[in-house]
């Protein structure tokens, strides 16, 4: 039997970075999802609508999880394009 755990809280999220970071950085803003990060520019009527990437970051615990042979990540409201990464690893891609 399956077990689910919902992890949609307290995500560190930001539009400032270049790369996948290493570890979870302590600076970023922590959200809860499903998030959007265009809910104000993409309606105030202005020429700001950002159209570049976001990072989102939360770090799992295997200790945390109960014990299974395997486990399986599903995200259900990712936008045209994402990449999961696991352990600075990318494991899957959307386009």
């Amino acid at each position: 039997m399956r077990t689910c755990i919902n992890w949609n809280t307290k995500w560190a999220f930001t539009k400032n970075c270049d790369a996948v970071p290493e570890k979870t950085p302590e600076r970023w803003d922590y959200v809860n999802i499903p998030h959007t990060w265009n809910g104000i520019d993409g309606q105030d009527g202005g020429d700001d609508y950002y159209r570049g990437n976001g990072y989102y970051v939360k770090e799992l615990k295997k200790s945390d999880l109960p014990e299974a042979d395997r486990y399986y990540l599903e995200f259900t409201g990712t936008n045209s394009s994402a990449q999961l990464y696991l352990n600075g690893k990318c494991v899957a891609a959307h386009d």
